[in-house]
């Protein structure tokens, strides 16, 4: 029987001329397993979309049951995610379904552990990796108990163990007659299917059985990719006799993003890196392997240890998506030989050799906007963002995620083509076939190095005397000022319960907006103080370090000067009051200054209020607290999810667009942009050329959520 009938559908973008989508039909039956396989850009996610009614076709129709529940684990996880707290955003479809709080919980803590992801129950979706987080883009959507359950690309930033765990879940829930559509670029996962649906170009090439379809070897080919080549059994020998050329070396380097957290950290790495060389580093999803990649490319701050090397490493980050700011992909590529000085013909030349190198030809992507490419084409565009720097030692994170086989071939091949040309080529795979393709292998465990092809080799050839310290970059300052707020925002930041954090939540919301209230509304300069002195006692007892506070105050002091002058220019005296100062119509009285002073310490005593309050009442308090107030409401049937829901989503969005801002900076950084980021009107000028890019940003990023909260099942 027929769960959903696809007849000559079709659809096209926005301002394209081609159609993602052409004259597709194919039955989904009722407990099948089909995998959809296409090369990138092909139309699978665009198909998937259309079934979920995310798209409406141009033509042709979709066949299902009105009531049919589908579940989409979209391509790009943090899509996905509706709440800042782990545990929170599995929830939140069951509580759409207004499921029992205690099926709620079930489900919840089961999806969790089937993702294995339940020690991270009450951690902020913000502190975890781009693996981690596909994790929790799946739990949420199984806690929904879909009919139908389509995977897109849901296990590509997966390591092999994590991967194994999911296949296992699937199988469960295949035997339990559910639907499973996957679309993969995984061989593994096509393995695991019963039917085969193959994409190009918008057109079904295959339509069957999939034990047929993996019998021609070309399908194999096209799925997986040409096979790699082991990896040449040179590098040992020639380190050893000090052969090659050593370019980096980390020495007992550590850092954590929250000192409290043990899985935080990276811990006492040591290795080296060698001129032509080709490295790969693996372990599992939060390891620390990009952590480590962006200390080395001088965007993290080492708390110990030391980096030496001959040059400054150029970073292809995991979030690809997050890093092409630019609207049209040449423009992209072109941004960083732009900022070292190429111009004109010179450029063009660079742009089209880098994009050419990437698999993303000039002629075909240059005029194409980045936001509409797929994401296995927005990775590839990211590659030459970097190889057009022309800079000598390269990072790729997960540069194959999501890439069909023959992209992924091509890019591996790019990489050892690199190495051969002279350049200290780094990458991080969950791979086993590209880790042993690779030169050697330095496998990271729970931020620890714990195996190093090239361990107790000593030479006393290979010197350092070529290398110096790495030196952070200096507008990786704000990175660490964001990337705070965005922890203070989001709850991630662990310490100890303050005072004022073991009062009920509904308590708190009360005090908070009492205090708050009464600091705004006083005026005797006298309650002023009063209420400042209160305020500073709440905050304190909230556990924000007044310190933290004084530095914010006077960061606002200059605004609150300028409001203050006009203050005494629009001011009227009172009758008979002395005068201190007096200039055409400009005087300064004794009422005046009091005045001043109330409007400064009314400021200050609300600033204390929201700072205390923010710092002791993390948003599942927050949102506790409302339910609790908005409760009397509920009862006589005013509809109050919405505004909690707002709530959820600004505790969300603020967070997420902070690490947009975060990845936008990055990118910037290793592309040559912000240089000298030093005083405030330098911060203010490179602050500049992030309001587009974060405005685009902010506009899919609203559109992929209000997607997200649909496939939810909010109502």
């Amino acid at each position: 029987m027929s769960l959903i009938s696809v007849r000559n559908l079709e659809f096209s973008y926005a301002q394209s001329s081609v159609k993602a989508v052409d004259n597709v039909s194919f039955d989904i039956e009722k407990g099948s397993y089909t995998a959809i396989v296409g090369t990138n850009g092909s139309g699978k996610s665009t198909i998937a979309r259309l079934i979920c009614d995310l798209e409406k076709p141009a033509g042709g129709t979709i066949e299902k049951d009105s009531n049919l529940r589908i579940g989409l684990v979209f391509q790009s996880p943090k899509d996905q995610l509706v709440s800042s707290i782990v545990a929170k955003d599995t929830a939140f479809g069951p509580q759409n379904l207004k499921l029992p709080k205690g099926e709620v919980e079930l489900r919840t803590i089961e999806c969790l552990n089937i993702v294995e992801l339940l020690d991270k129950a009450n951690s902020s979706t913000t502190a975890l990796s781009l693996g981690q987080t596909q994790k929790v883009a799946l739990s949420g959507m199984v806690a929904l108990w879909p009919e139908v359950l389509i995977l897109d690309e849901a296990v590509a930033m997966l390591d092999p163990e994590s991967r194994q765990k999911i296949f296992e879940f699937l199988r469960y829930w295949h035997k339990t007659n559910h639907t499973i559509i996957h679309i993969t670029h995984d061989i593994d996962a096509v393995r695991e299917a019963d039917f085969v649906i193959g994409i190009e170009k918008g057109k079904v090439v295959y339509n069957g059985d999939r034990v047929k379809f993996l019998e021609k070897p070309e399908n194999a080919d096209f799925i997986n990719g040409k096979p790699l080549e082991p990896a040449r059994l040179w590098l040992k020998p020639a380190v050893e006799k000090g052969e090659i050329k050593k370019t980096l070396s980390f020495q007992k380097v550590s850092f954590a993003y929250d000192v409290s957290d043990e899985k935080s950290r990276v811990t006492d790495i040591s290795f080296d890196l060698y001129k032509g060389t080709l490295t790969a580093m693996t372990g599992p999803s939060g390891a620390g392997k990009s952590t480590i990649l962006e200390l080395g490319s001088g965007l993290l701050e080492k708390s110990d240890g030391k980096i030496l090397s001959n040059g400054t490493p150029a970073l292809v980050q995991q979030n690809c998506s997050a890093a092409l700011f630019e609207n049209f992909a040449a423009d992209d590529v072109a941004f960083g030989p732009m900022n070292r000085g190429v111009k004109g013909k010179k450029l063009k030349e660079t742009v089209k050799s880098a994009m050419e190198r990437a698999g993303v030809p000039y002629e075909q992507f240059g005029e194409r906007q980045t936001a509409r490419l797929s994401g296995g084409e927005q990775r590839r565009l990211a590659i030459a963002g970097i190889l057009a720097m022309e800079d000598d030692i390269l990072f790729f994170d997960e540069p194959t995620a999501g890439l069909d086989g023959k992209a992924r071939y091509q890019i591996m091949q790019l990489l050892r083509q690199l190495a051969g040309e002279g350049k200290t080529v780094l990458f991080t795979t969950h791979r086993l076939d590209e880790a042993a393709f690779a030169d050697r292998e330095i496998k990271i465990l729970n931020g620890k190095v714990t195996e190093d092809s090239l361990w107790n080799i000593k030479s006393e050839k290979n010197t350092e005397d070529n290398l110096s310290e790495l030196k952070m970059h200096s507008a990786a300052t704000m990175l660490k000022g964001l990337r705070g707020a965005s922890l203070s925002v989001s709850g991630a930041k662990k310490k100890g319960k303050s005072p004022v954090e073991k009062l009920p939540a509904f308590i708190r919301i009360l005090l908070f907006l009492a205090l708050f209230v009464v600091s705004l509304v006083v005026r005797p300069w006298w309650l002023c103080l009063t209420m400042f002195g209160v305020s500073l006692f709440y905050c304190l007892l909230s556990g924000f370090n007044l310190k933290r506070l004084l530095i914010a105050m006077l960061k606002i002091f200059p605004f609150l000067l300028f409001f203050a002058i006009l203050q005494l220019l629009v001011h009227p005296a009172l009758p008979d009051e002395p005068v201190y100062f007096a200039w055409k119509f400009i005087t300064i009285t004794p009422s005046k200054l009091l005045f001043v002073l109330a409007a400064f310490l009314r400021t200050d005593a609300s600033l204390a209020c929201i700072s205390g309050f923010f710092i002791s009442t993390p948003e599942q308090d927050l949102i506790q607290g409302l339910k609790v107030l908005l409760f009397p409401l509920e009862v006589i049937k005013i509809p109050v999810r919405y505004f909690i829901l707002i709530i959820e989503i600004i505790f969300r969005f603020v967070p997420l667009l902070l690490d947009e801002c975060i990845s936008i900076i990055k990118t910037q950084i290793i592309r040559g942009g912000m240089k000298k980021v030093k005083g405030v009107m330098s911060k203010i000028r490179a602050i500049i050329p992030l309001i587009v890019p974060l405005l685009i940003q902010t506009i899919k990023r609203s559109e992929a959520l209000a997607d997200a909260i649909t496939m939810r099942c909010f109502k």
